[in-house]
């Protein structure tokens, strides 16, 4: 047992610490296609206090700690490193704060969104940043690190917008709080924004401050199938630039309909559809709702009715499960690029066109509103050739991205999946990120590795 092993044991109660190999095995691995890593030690720490506790102790021994909540992530962020130890914050769920008439909330980061706002609903009020699919898994302090966005961020904005207070143990063990519970301030660095989107990098974090949004008086969803992927990217383009107040505005490829088809037997028909949702009084989205219908049915659209036991939501949730299991022994290689909105017909079009030439089937669905696309292939990781083919369609699509004055990723982060084409978005400015992590991670502790390479 090395040596941090028996001191972490001494440090903590039995139940806060594991080396099983069954549990080592659970927190080898997220949701990416990456293989998994097993860490020598998992924690399961309750407070502030234990996690500095620990991150002094991995100081000493130099000893690399990856954060984990849900372990949901999608680009490997939370695969441990070689000895390293998982913190793993799943406990930390107390809501510790509420102060309604505020609109703001303090909580622990190990909190599951889902269950925050089923918590705020009696008050009226919300976290709107939605994670897609996976609001019953993820965790506030996961959509932290990695600024995550979802289906009402067209309307609401991501994760960062609503975070105005964190609490952090930087990577030599300091405590330290910062930001504050004002809505506009305009006083020194924000290092609140900072530390949103740094996957664990920069400090670890034990208390989200955050502000909330009313519930709205009215929800009206709505559904449209188009001939073709073309004309349904120009129909979200042309939505958005007349200015239309949507909550919500989803695409999904004709790819990804199939495969929703397959798994779920929802019978909806195989073509590409825009699933959108409009919050405000009836008035508002009933006018808004009228202007987009008519956009649509200039585009080729025709409004699709769902059947009565089906909401678009829950339809949306099961995309990327029922791409993994369209093709049984194939993976997925993903990416969630996000670009200028009037790019969104070029880059379907370039994704699926790329794809075919290569033969590999290509599904794009995503947050379209935002210009956030994820374009996701099965390849065979077993076919070398089939998966390089997979791996070179993926980098030519983020490249393609960059030179539209786009980024590598929207949502997901960067962790290990991505950060081979970090250096082409962000050039030289990479340089000043590795001094900005030394700063709060002298001794590279923090999730080394993820990210960029120092």
């Amino acid at each position: 047992m090395s040596d941090i092993v028996t001191s972490l044991k001494e440090l903590l109660p039995e139940d806060k610490i594991s080396t099983h190999p069954d549990q080592l095995e659970v927190v080898s691995q997220d949701e990416s296609s990456m293989p998994g890593i097993r860490p020598i030690a998992v924690l399961w720490p309750t407070s502030s206090t234990e996690i500095a506790e620990i991150v002094q102790l991995a100081r000493q021994y130099k000893t690399p700690i990856t954060t984990r909540g849900a372990g949901s992530a999608l680009e490997g962020s939370t695969i441990p490193l070689d000895n390293g130890i998982v913190v793993d914050v799943s406990r930390m769920t107390s809501i510790t704060d509420f102060w309604p008439n505020d609109l703001q909330v303090r909580v622990e980061p190990g909190i599951i969104y889902d269950n925050l706002n089923h918590y705020l609903k009696n008050d009226g009020l919300f976290f709107p940043p939605s994670p897609g699919g996976s609001g019953d898994i993820a965790t506030i302090g996961g959509m932290v690190s990695t600024n995550a966005s979802g289906i009402y961020s067209v309307k609401y904005g991501g994760t960062r917008a609503y975070i105005l207070e964190l609490e952090v143990v930087t990577g030599e063990g300091e405590i330290i709080r910062i930001g504050n519970r004002a809505i506009k301030r305009s006083s020194g660095y924000n290092l609140v924004d900072l530390i949103s989107g740094s996957e664990g990098t920069l400090a670890i974090i034990t208390s989200v401050t955050l502000k909330l949004a009313g519930l709205p008086e009215s929800r009206l969803k709505e559904a449209y199938r188009f001939p073709d992927e073309l004309s349904a990217s120009k129909a979200v383009s042309e939505i958005c630039r007349y200015g239309l107040d949507l909550a919500a505005i989803e695409f999904l490829d004709r790819a990804v309909i199939d495969a929703l088809n397959q798994l779920k037997s929802y019978n909806i028909p195989n073509t590409p559809i825009l699933f959108l949702e409009y919050h405000g009084p009836e008035s508002t989205t009933s006018a808004n709702a009228s202007l987009t219908g008519d956009i649509c049915t200039e585009l080729g659209g025709s409004k699709l009715v769902l059947a009565d036991n089906q909401n678009p939501w829950e339809i949306r949730h099961w995309a990327t499960e029922a791409i993994k299991h369209r093709k049984p022994g194939y993976a997925i290689l993903r990416n969630d690029v996000a670009f200028p909105i009037s790019h969104l017909a070029e880059m379907v079009e370039f994704c699926h066109t790329t794809a075919k030439e290569h033969g590999i089937t290509m599904h794009t669905f995503g947050h379209v509103g935002l210009g956030l696309l994820h374009a996701l292939m099965l390849a065979r990781r077993d076919n070398k050739a089939e998966w390089e083919s997979a791996q070179k369609i993926n980098n030519a699509i983020i490249r393609k991205t960059i030179q539209l004055g786009g980024t590598v990723s929207g949502e997901h982060g960067i962790g290990l999946g991505h950060k081979q084409l970090f250096i082409e978005e962000h050039g030289l400015s990479v340089e000043l990120m590795k001094k900005i992590k030394s700063q709060f991670d002298p001794d590279s502790i923090l999730n080394p590795g993820k990210i960029f390479d120092l």
